[in-house]
């Protein structure tokens, strides 16, 4: 078992499991989801990694299963448990009571055993407001306090009341248990990256992720159920939350129990809500402002079991917790049009799906193999190196690529597909000065030099997501990495997004490269390109296939060292006129794009054709633009890895001049310094 402490987060994929988790390792917390996505998605999760910039664990689990559920407290040092895993819409709980009774108590009795069993007495509900029923019926209960009498009226609202009393017969037996019991009231709004939110299958339950389905076409218009009651405008009254208050909610309960003294226990309740309610119609018009235009509705009948006011009391939470909700509704309603407009399906695209990318039998999902289609085009990406590891043209396979993860880690791989970074290509030495310091990086290369990176360069790395958007003409995913000061011994923790653009015939490739805030070093050295390996042909050869460059000119390097001499010179063969390649021609030369560029961010500069490729047999053009100063071209003469042999394939690698960081005529190229970003585009056209 790990020494490492963890906090586990049952339902951890689920709406306000997400962002609750984001606070909890914003707040310092290593994090463990156990979720069996039932009624969620695994990609919440990534992108949950995706914003927090670090890998969070995660176990595919029904609660109920509680041998499975014990091997995950067994393998780990479990502190404490949030507890939000169930099936949660009411109406539907009126149609299947029974699942509901199974999966929400069943599962929190099998959760709560294996917490005894373990010695984990720490535990944050997630409880409803709903276990109040009609608080209107008693005298002065409005805004509703803790001590408001319970008394649910339908299945869902009871199971959460039979757990908390479950929960509270525990501490009863044994007070050393901590348990919060959070009851909260209307979450709303999503985080305001845009990047996770609500996400509900089918026909949402909720007002605003109806009005958001609404408001891009997905429903007519909003149903409004009365407008006949005692409110200013005549709709009901309910407490609205934004969904990021009420996250920081629970990390103020567990903050709270784990700074009792370590033998006392506590069973309490607490209301997270703002304590001010808002009409059916103030939410309507606060999201309308969001969008710009008024949105159509239909006022209605009542509905069965409605009540005027639903509106919670949080003295208690303020006071004892020391937490207040601080966010209004216009920012909820704000953030929310920002998930909807940037994310119309939720986590689910058309034409995107993902596996596991393993050669073993263990679920590792870190090792995720991700493949959009777009009419003729296929691609698939691979965390592990941000790599591209197959790309389909009408069927027809274009690059050299391996089936499993195992051989790309091999080190006979020329990292075929990889993204390679920190630095693409050589450091002469393993030295670059910055700032008036030299910095002795690993030496990977003969000791002699550092090549793409070192030997833990980006092409060894797993990055984190993607986040995957799009539509049928164009989907792109995006990863991202935080390289950690020191690694290769690199100075600065350097945040990098590499994003996939995938449209009908094209793949796009940027590249974004910043120092994250927090880093105490303030300048590096940069260079990302992709080592994808193409051939166009039928055979395992590229010998046959026609050849044209942009440029005959390159950077001229030493035979020995392959490190600049400090010259330019002219290829023997003219490729700018075309040429078709055989055995003699062999490329591993640095061509030159541009030698006025100096720009750390070259996306403001023009794609430019810079090679085209082309197979008589097949048919098959390829069309290579880029932003940057330079392409390697290499025709893998010494590839040697089954089933792939020499002159398999052909990489074209934009990129700044090798070893640019040594150069005084190029530094600036490659010199990242706190506050400036790094940037490139490159295009792969096939037609």
């Amino acid at each position: 078992m790990s020494s490492k402490e963890y906090i586990l987060v049952t339902g951890g994929a689920g709406y306000i499991g997400s962002h609750t988790v984001i606070e909890l390792i914003n707040n310092g917390y290593d994090v463990i989801i156990v979720d069996n996505l039932c009624n969620s998605n695994y990609d919440s999760v990534a992108r949950v990694e995706y914003i927090v910039k670090k890998p969070v664990k995660f176990y595919d689990v029904d609660l109920r299963d509680t041998a499975k559920l014990s091997e995950v407290f067994s393998t780990h040092k479990i502190k404490g448990v949030i507890h939000f895993a169930a099936l949660k819409a009411v109406g539907e709980s009126t149609k299947i009571p029974l699942e509901y009774y199974d999966n929400n108590v069943n599962g929190t009795i099998s959760l709560l055993t294996v917490m005894k069993n373990h010695g984990v007495k720490t535990i944050v509900f997630s409880s409803s407001a709903t276990v109040y029923g009609d608080a209107t019926r008693f005298e002065n209960m409005i805004p509703i306090p803790e001590h408001c009498p319970n008394d649910p009226t339908n299945p869902y609202g009871k199971t959460k009341y039979m757990i908390e009393n479950i929960i509270k017969d525990i501490h009863g037996s044994d007070n050393s248990w901590k348990a919060a019991i959070l009851r909260y009231f209307n979450p709303i709004g999503a985080h305001p990256s845009g990047l996770i939110g609500e996400d509900p299958l089918g026909i949402p339950n909720n007002l605003l992720p109806f009005l958001a389905q609404v408001a891009i076409g997905k429903r007519e218009k909003l149903f409004v159920f009365g407008n006949d009651y005692n409110s200013h405008d005549g709709t009901p009254i309910r407490d609205y939350i934004h969904v990021v208050d009420l996250a920081k909610g629970h990390i103020a309960a567990l903050n709270y129990l784990r700074n009792l003294n370590e033998r006392d226990g506590l069973y309490r309740e607490w209301n997270l809500g703002t304590g001010k309610g808002s009409t059916v119609f103030d939410v309507y018009n606060a999201f309308c402002k969001a969008v710009g235009e008024k949105l159509p509705f239909e006022v209605v009948g009542r509905r069965d079991g409605d009540v005027l006011d639903l509106t919670a009391n949080p003295t208690r939470a303020n006071s004892e917790l020391n937490w207040k909700a601080e966010l209004s509704i216009d920012e909820a309603c704000r953030d929310l049009w920002k998930w909807t407009t940037e994310n119309p399906s939720g986590f689910r695209i058309e034409n995107y799906q993902w596996k596991l990318f393993n050669d073993s039998k263990r679920v590792d999902y870190d090792s995720r193999l991700h493949t959009v289609r777009v009419k003729d085009l296929e691609v698939s990406f691979a965390n592990y190196g941000a790599l591209i590891q197959c790309i389909k043209y009408k069927n027809k396979a274009l690059i050299n690529c391996f089936c499993g993860i195992e051989k790309y880690k091999s080190p006979s791989n020329p990292l075929f597909g990889s993204t390679v970074g920190r630095y693409a290509n050589r450091i002469s030495n393993g030295e670059i000065s910055l700032g008036g310091q030299i910095f002795k990086l690993d030496k990977n290369e003969n000791n002699r030099n550092t090549l793409h990176g070192g030997a833990n360069g980006f092409h060894r790395q797993t990055f984190l997501g993607p986040v995957v958007k799009g539509h049928d003409s164009c989907i792109t995913v995006e990863f991202t990495l935080l390289d950690k000061d020191g690694n290769g011994r690199f100075p600065a923790d350097l945040v990098t997004t590499v994003k996939y653009s995938v449209r009908s015939n094209s793949i796009d490739v940027e590249y974004e490269s910043s120092i994250d805030e927090g880093s105490r070093a303030e300048e590096t050295a940069v260079n990302l390109t992709n080592h994808t390996y193409w051939n166009l042909g039928e055979e395992k050869t590229i010998d046959g296939t026609y050849l044209k460059t942009a440029s005959n000119e390159y950077l001229e390097v030493d035979s020995a060292s392959l490190l600049p001499t400090g010259s330019f010179a002219e290829y023997p063969k003219d490729l700018t006129k075309g040429v078709t390649l055989t055995n003699d021609i062999k490329l591993d030369n640095c061509f030159v794009v541009s030698k006025s560029i100096q720009s750390i961010d070259t996306r403001q500069e023009t794609l430019k054709q810079v090679a085209e490729l082309s197979n008589s047999t097949t048919g098959i053009h390829l069309k290579v633009r880029t932003t940057e100063p330079s392409f390697q071209i290499y025709t893998s003469d010494q590839t040697n890895i089954s089933p792939f042999g020499s002159r398999s394939g052909i990489s074209f690698e934009p990129c700044r001049f090798i070893d640019a960081i040594n150069s005084k005529e190029f530094a600036n190229q490659v010199t990242l310094k706190k506050g400036k970003v790094y940037g490139s585009k490159t295009s792969f056209e096939i037609s």
